[in-house]
């Protein structure tokens, strides 16, 4: 069972995850462990990463219907949002930062769970009683490399900035000494585990669910390579980005697709849609990025540099500064408040469970 169709799932969900990890694998360390060159942050970061954020409005504020359904959520979302950012930054920068990391990686790991349980609605597994439960290996996969990132006292990378995370290795004091060993006990056990679900997941499915197996798979191999086995701000940049920014872009085009199918009764291209959406977005993060550089870090100039030239940031004074923040964190922090809602199967979401029902 696959969530859009075998090919699709494969080439958006799966594949590109699978090249960029084999690719980091031939990598040298030298190259790993460098900083992340300029082309790589602008594919990855601009593209995907901050592209994938504006193609929210394509789902919510540029469908009407949409829009009336969630109405609400959609209006009070970015008012909030500028609020807790501004005043996080105003009040305390590192903890506006702190606070903005761990919401996204708890944003990164639901948005695992949300992709098994669309799987789980598709495959109607729901009612299979398991030893492993599907929501329990999810987040398993996804919640011991994040530990394993705060214990860990070698950590090479960060999430937005430099100790955005709180480090936990110190707190071991005099067993300092048996962390590195904790640590291998509890990879050893973290792939038992997810071995344990598959083995059972086997034995009681009368139809394998290719699909549903791939994505823990995929998510698991994602997470404990970007995090625990490179420990590299380009390997974890890459295989977070891609994992997480292109499943969601072929979400939107695939939803957008079969509602228009279910509404003409006619479906669209997928391929016509994404040339529509990916062109919009691509400025959308680009105009969103230029303004970051050229109000508050201004280390890109070379780049950005090249509509208006500038060589720093513009704002220098803590009230501006974290009104510009508050302001340009409006879309991240509003995706990550909306995503939550607007892909739940319910009445809000009429549309969820016939296109995603049982038919391939």
């Amino acid at each position: 069972m696959w969530l859009f169709s075998k090919k699709m799932d494969l080439l958006t969900l799966y594949l590109p995850v699978w090249v960029c990890c084999a690719v980091l694998c031939l990598l040298p360390n030298n190259i790993l462990l460098t900083d992340i060159p300029l082309w790589v942050w602008v594919l990855f970061v601009l593209g995907i990463d901050v592209g994938h954020v504006w193609s929210t409005i394509f789902r919510t504020y540029l469908d009407k219907q949409e829009f009336r359904q969630h109405r609400t959520l959609l209006l009070v979302a970015p008012a909030v949002s500028f609020l807790m950012a501004m005043g996080l930054a105003w009040y305390r920068i590192e903890w506006f930062w702190r606070g903005l990391a761990y919401l996204a990686v708890f944003h990164f790991i639901k948005q695992q769970y949300g992709f098994l349980a669309l799987y789980k609605t598709k495959a109607k597994d729901w009612a299979m009683r398991k030893f492993w439960n599907d929501k329990f290996i999810i987040y398993w996969a996804t919640l011991y490399p994040v530990l394993y990132w705060h214990l860990a006292p070698d950590i090479q990378f960060s999430w937005f900035v430099t100790n955005d995370f709180v480090s936990l290795s110190s707190y071991w004091g005099a067993y300092a000494n048996w962390l590195p060993y904790v640590l291998l006990v509890a990879n050893i056990l973290y792939w038992l585990v997810l071995l344990a679900w598959l083995r059972e997941e086997v034995q009681l499915s009368t139809r394998l669910q290719w699909g549903k197996l791939l994505w823990v798979g995929t998510t698991a191999i994602n997470w404990y390579g970007g995090i625990v086995y490179f420990n590299s701000d380009l390997a974890f940049t890459v295989t977070n980005i891609v994992a997480h920014g292109l499943p969601y872009f072929a979400l939107i085009l695939y939803y957008n697709q079969q509602k228009k199918g279910i509404i003409h009764r006619k479906a669209s291209s997928i391929w016509k849609g994404a040339l529509v959406v990916i062109p919009i977005v691509f400025l959308l993060a680009f105009l969103e990025e230029y303004w970051w550089d050229r109000l508050i870090y201004g280390d890109r100039a070379a780049f950005f540099g090249q509509i208006i030239p500038y060589s720093e940031s513009l704002l220098q004074q803590p009230l501006p500064i974290a009104i510009a923040i508050g302001i340009l964190t409006v879309p991240q922090m509003t995706h990550y408040i909306i995503d939550g809602f607007i892909w739940k199967t319910n009445d809000k979401n009429p549309y969820l469970k016939p296109i995603f029902s049982d038919h391939e």
